[in-house]
C-alpha cells in the first residue's frame, strides 16, 4: 500500500502486521480516539487516518495502557525488535517512528505485556 500524508510525505507499506503507538489525552479521551481510528469514513488528520481508511486495513487488536504517558517509551521499546517505518506518527516528538512492521506478533505481545501494564482488546 502506498499513500501520502497531509505533509506530502509518501509511505509504502508491505502487507503484514503493523503496530501503531499513539496517545489520547485530549477531548473525549481514549475511547473516542480509538473509535475514531477504527472508522473507515473520516477526515484524514493523523498519519494513521491515511492507513485506517484504506480498504486493505483491518484492525484486530487494540493494546491499551491507561492514564500513563508512555507513548514514546513504548515506541522506543518496540523499535528494539521491530522494523521502524521512519517518520510515521512521530512529528510531535523525537522518536524515529510510531509505526512498526511486526515480525512475530506473539513474541512482541508477550514482551510488551511483561514490560507495560497493557490491556488487549480483540476487534
Amino acid at each position: 500500500m502506498k499513500f501520502k500524508v497531509r505533509s506530502g510525505r509518501e509511505f509504502s507499506l508491505k502487507s503484514g502486521y503493523y503496530i501503531y503507538v499513539g496517545s489520547a489525552f485530549g477531548s473525549g479521551g481514549l475511547r473516542k480516539r480509538i473509535s475514531r481510528h477504527l472508522k473507515k469514513e473520516k477526515k484524514k488528520h493523523w498519519h494513521l487516518d491515511f492507513i485506517s481508511t484504506d480498504s486493505s486495513f483491518k484492525a484486530f487488536e487494540v493494546w491499551v495502557i491507561e492514564d500513563k504517558k508512555v507513548e514514546c517509551f513504548l515506541a522506543n521499546s518496540i523499535s528494539k525488535t521491530e522494523k521502524t517505518i521512519t517518520g510515521f506518527g512521530s512529528t510531535d516528538c523525537k522518536c524515529p517512528s510510531h509505526l512498526f512492521r511486526v515480525s512475530e506478533i506473539e513474541n512482541l505481545r508477550k514482551r510488551i505485556l511483561e514490560e507495560f501494564n497493557v490491556k488487549i482488546f480483540k476487534i
